[in-house]
This record gives C-alpha cells, structure tokens and sequence, in this order.
C-alpha cells in the first residue's frame, strides 16, 4: 500500500507510570515560589525592593486532577493557572519562573509602575499590559462539585484606582467584574475558563487580556521553550509593535497595500528568530478560533481553543528574545529576561485599544486549554482532535492527535486532476494519549502524468466532514524552459524565447488560484494583490514550468 500508517501504542509500562483516576479530584496545597524580596502599599505599588536577598513566599493551591490532567491554581496571585501537567507524557505545559525579578521599576510601562513575572495561565484587566490586577488576591469558590466535573470560580470587582499610575492607564475605575471560572471534567485531556465580565455601573471603556506564558513539552520544575519552537497561528498577516531598534520592522516581507508596518506571517512564528523582545499583533484580527505553541524538540504542544472567537479579536505575540531567555540568570537581579513565550487573548484588537460594555451588560465566551503530542503543526483543531499536514516538493506528510475518543475519525485523501479522480485513500484514527498518528505518501510513487493536481485531504467524523484542504501538485516530465521574469509594481512581467500558446497560473502558497492569464506572444503581465510568496505555473501543449516566487 502506497499509504503507510505508524501507529505508537501505550504499553502497559507506559500505563502504569501515572495514576489511572477515574473521577475529578480537588485538594489543597502548598505553593513555594522564590523572589527578590519586596513590598507593596496599598495600591499594590512598590513601597521598596532588595536587588541581593531572595525570599520563599507560600501561596495557597487548590490541585485539580483527572486521569489525564492536573493543573494547579493560584487564586491569591492574580487568579492564576500555574501548572498544567499532561499525565501521559508527564511534562508540563506553562512557564513557571524559578525566582521573581521586579523589574521596570519607576519607568512609566506597567499599571502599578512595576511588573515580576511569574508563569501561567491568568485574566488581565480592566487596562492594557498586565492590567491592575496581576499581583492581587481574588476572590475564589467552588462553584460546581461532582465525581464528574468540578469548578472553582475565580472573580473580582474592577474598584481600584492606583494614584501612582502612568497617565496612559485612564480607564478609570470601571466597576466591571471579571469572573475566571476554571473547569475540569472527567476522562478530558483539557481543561476549561469560562470568562465572564460583568458591568453594573456607568462606565463602559475598558480592556481585556488572557496572558498565556507557554512552556510546553517541559520537564516539570524547568520550564522553558527551546530555540526550536514555533508559533502555530493561522494568520497570513501581522502588524508589528513596539521593538527595541526596530529590529522586527524588516523581519518579514512588507504588505504594503496594508500599511509599512503590516507584514506576513512567516518568521516570526519561530522563536529562533527572535533577536529581542518585541510585540506584534494579529492583522486585522484573529479570526480562526485556535492558536498554540509547538515545542519541535519533543513536538509537544499546547493550544487555545475558543467557543466564540468574535468575542476575542485580539492576538498579541511577545517573546524576551530566543538568546536572551535561554541565558538569562534568574539569580541576577538586573537580568529579567526568562525563556518562554507569551500570547495574549483580548476583547480589543491592540493594547490601548478600549473595548466597551454597557452598563447592566455582560459579556462571555469559554477557552479550552489542551495539549498536543507528536503533531508538528496544526491547520484543524477541536476538543478531541488536532490535525496537521504538509507537502514538502512531492512528500504528503499527515499527522493527527486523538487522545480520547468514543466516535470515528477518518482521514480521506483524494488527488483530483481537474474533475477527474485519480488516486483514493481512506484511514481510521485511532484513540492515543501519548503520540500522534503519522501518514506518508510520496506521490512520485504514484507515477501521474503531466498536468496540474488538486490533493484535498477531509477530515471527518462518523462520516461527516469536520474539515478540509487542499494543495496545488505540479508534475512535470517533460523537458523544462526557463522564461526572463521580473516584478514590477502590482505584476509580474514575463518573457519567453517564442512566440506560442500558453497559460499562466498564479497561485498562492495556499493553492488558491489568485490570476490566470492566456498568451500567444512572446511577453505577459501577471497582476498580483499584494506581497507575499506565490506559485506561478506557465502549461503549454508540451511543456509545464514552475517556480516559486517572494514578492516584497
């Protein structure tokens, strides 16, 4: 079979290195975390600050746990998720910083004029950054109980209104509570937040963030992202921010019908590219409702799943830097930097960009926190599924992450000339807590004929179709030609030995056709959109010709 299916099995060695529960649990305990030593006033401001002696603080825990997961929260340092532990791989998926820096002291940046980063998963509001209440105590109750299911609500009242603040945070004091109500459910590899904000007063301007500090695929108690890691975010475009010397300005190719700043997608999604800390957002929006991070090390991953994307526009990317994170000395007071990623979630599409909410208004959406093993990338996600693939030249690579399942997935591939069916492939997935399924099929194997070739691959469940996508397959036997080709500005110009028939493709990366164009000269003009990388494809009765081509 042309086809071939590696499946990874648990062992039942595998199986007995984590505890098999087959409820919910929920426990206190402990937390232990180092610092530099500090103190705070009224207000949460820094009253003073050591830069030599490291203190032990205690915080409470509260330990949620089911067979598959066990996460750790924090209600007394800003309602935070710590820790997420995926039990069949035994790593950890959040950033947990070893010692607490304060840093940014008196420099007019943060809410409270200060910030110290601890890890996790955590709400930010009613202001940009961190918000005013990241280092604060929430309120905190357990608000549903079951062998099933068992919620702890973590909320607070926006009534706070720190005088020592930067005059850029004039939201004022908003009166708008935030309720972060974090689930867990029995025999889920995830875990659940339902965020809800709430407005009973007058004020109406404000602004909303989950800050996400992701570390997945970690060894629990060192927690970092290697070099080798990569953003997974289904954007074509990102709008560049703040940056020390301008160094994310040139990273990627420039869209200029969108504006200088505005860029694609490409670079910037790995972390080795990242020379120093800087901020980027997705451009215009951040419309799909997925988005992760992938340790390729050890290919974990960790996503954010939302269930009404529209609610939550707002994708901000931020890193310390790759060689500056990995080097960084916790132990040094005067270096900050730390090695993971952050990405934000908002109600707004930029920081000190306000959202408004009525009074007497409320808004609501939930975000689904969830693992991924053995995937490395994503183009379909849900709460049971992550599904990726890739054609590098002629390898069709297909992988897909099933932890747990009672229903039937399967992976269709159809390679289409034209109308025309030419090559069926049909594959179950199986259930696996601790690996992905891998296709491969080196369409070379197939010996087609010349011509153009739609390779669509569905992914469905009991036989509905959940999803699909498809890539652009050039085959050429034939003998090549090689025309002169330039860009001008908005098309490509083209010029050919002589003079006969030929149609010319464009396409993007994608295998959307984006121009067409049919020439009997011995020169052609191909308009294009916008910059970017696209495919363009010159057919004749005798001859096909391909190349791929960046458009700045």
């Amino acid at each position: 079979m042309l086809l071939v299916r590696f499946l990874v099995f648990i062992t039942l060695f595998v199986l007995s290195s984590f505890s098999v529960i087959s409820q919910v649990t929920m426990r206190d305990t402990l937390i232990l975390w180092q610092h530099f030593d500090y103190e705070m006033d009224e207000n949460f401001s820094l009253a003073n600050y050591s830069e030599s002696d490291i203190v032990t603080t205690e915080f409470e825990g509260i330990v949620l746990e089911n067979e598959l997961v066990k996460i750790c929260l924090i209600p007394a340092f800003g309602a935070r998720i710590i820790s997420f532990v995926y039990k069949p791989s035994g790593l950890e998926q959040l950033y947990q910083n070893p010692i607490g820096t304060p840093y940014q002291i008196g420099s007019n940046i943060f809410y409270h004029d200060w910030l110290m980063v601890y890890g996790g998963i955590f709400p930010t509001f009613p202001e940009s950054e961190h918000g005013k209440y990241w280092n604060t105590p929430w309120n905190y109750e357990i608000t549903e109980q079951s062998d099933d299911k068992i919620t702890v609500s973590m909320w607070l009242k926006d009534e706070l209104d720190n005088p020592k603040r930067p005059s850029q945070y004039n939201n004022g004091v908003t009166g708008i509570t935030c309720y972060f109500n974090v689930s867990l459910e029995v025999n889920k590899p995830f875990f659940k937040v339902d965020v809800e904000l709430e407005n009973d007063a007058s004020s109406d301007r404000y602004e909303y963030w989950t800050c996400i500090t992701f570390a997945p695929g970690s060894e629990i108690g060192n927690t970092f992202t290697p070099s080798n890691t990569e953003m997974i975010v289904p954007i074509d475009h990102y709008e560049v921010g703040w940056n020390p010397n301008n160094w994310l300005n040139s990273l990627d190719e420039v869209v200029r019908a969108a504006g200088p700043r505005v860029q694609v997608y490409d670079k910037l999604a790995h972390l080795s590219n990242w020379r120093a800390q800087g901020i980027a957002y997705a451009y215009p929006t951040m419309e799909k409702d997925f988005y992760g991070v992938i340790n390729h090390e050890n290919e974990n991953g960790l996503f954010r799943l939302s269930s009404d994307q529209t609610q939550t526009p707002g994708l901000k990317f931020w890193t310390w830097g790759d060689t500056q994170g990995l080097a960084a000395d916790p132990n040094n007071f005067n270096n900050e930097a730390r090695p993971y990623i952050e990405m934000w979630s908002g109600v707004s599409q930029q920081f000190f960009k306000d959202a408004f909410l009525a009074a007497n208004e409320s808004v609501q959406w939930t975000e689904t926190y969830l693992p991924t093993v053995g995937v490395p990338s994503v183009s379909f996600m849900n709460e049971e599924i992550a599904f990726g693939s890739s054609l590098n030249e002629s390898e069709l690579k297909v992988h897909a992450f099933l932890p747990i399942s009672t229903d039937s997935y399967t992976l269709e591939i159809k390679i289409l000339e034209g109308t025309n069916e030419v090559y069926s492939e049909t594959q179950t997935i199986a259930p696996q807590t601790l690996d992905a399924s891998f296709f491969d099929l080196n369409l070379t194997d197939l010996n087609l004929t010349d011509g153009s070739f739609e390779v669509k691959l569905s992914m469905l469940k009991n036989a509905t179709q959940l999803y699909t996508e498809s890539y652009l397959y050039e085959v050429n036997n034939s003998s090549a030609f090689e025309p002169r080709l330039t860009v001008t500005n908005g098309a490509i110009q083209l010029a050919f030995e002589d003079a006969e028939v030929r149609t010319i493709y464009l396409h993007d990366l994608y295998g959307r056709r984006i121009n067409r164009v049919v020439t009997s000269t011995k020169e052609a003009s191909v308009s294009y959109p916008e910059a970017g990388v696209y495919l363009i494809n010159i057919v004749n009765n005798k001859t096909r010709w391909s190349k791929k081509i960046s458009i700045r």
